[in-house]
């Protein structure tokens, strides 16, 4: 493992690549799971054809198409906060100064989203862990899959969202105390 020159200078640079490296996995896994349209677009597809042409759906895709489409959309939550795509009530928010937006986003990310955050994805655990003990499998439709490989992409997902509160929260600090 090669040695890293750690300097006063260097602390930071140390950091900003840290919290870069968090930015480029959630890039990254946001890129493979954007793949995940195609098998659901392919599911949808398919119950519909199959539903009207053939007058014969099926007992999976709905289930299939649920599984894909909430795993595409909880693996992309950690891209859309780092590329900043999420939604603002920007009323008051955007007449506001970078250093007051820092503020409100670095107060809101410690009181609220972490505390909910860290308790949601101890709970996801939980239920994840307790899903694949008795090997879980689903009670909506007749096909009774097995949800607990599904059931695991959660606490993934917020683990990462978790990871990339990190650099926002940083970034925010510093704007604040900057001067």
């Amino acid at each position: 493992m090669a040695r890293v020159n750690v300097k006063k200078g260097n602390i930071v640079s140390i950091v900003e690549r840290f919290l870069l490296g968090i930015e480029v996995l959630c890039d990254r896994v946001a890129g493979v799971a954007a793949y995940l349209v195609l098998p659901l677009v392919a599911v949808v597809v398919f119950e519909v054809v199959a539903r009207y042409a053939f007058h014969s759906p099926t007992i999976w895709a709905f289930e299939m198409s649920r599984f894909i489409g909430g795993s595409l959309f909880v693996l992309g939550m950690a891209w859309g906060l780092t590329v900043k795509a999420h939604i603002r009530v920007d009323i008051f928010y955007q007449r506001w100064s970078p250093r007051q937006q820092a503020f409100l986003d670095a107060v809101l990310t410690l009181f609220l989203v972490l505390p909910v955050l860290i308790f949601s994805i101890e709970q996801m655990i939980t239920w994840t862990w307790q899903s694949w003990a008795i090997h879980e499998v689903s009670s909506d439709t007749a096909w009774r899959v097995p949800i607990y490989p599904f059931k695991t992409v959660m606490p993934v997902a917020m683990l990462l969202l978790l990871a990339a509160v990190v650099p926002m929260l940083v970034r925010d600090v510093r704007t604040v105390v900057r001067k």
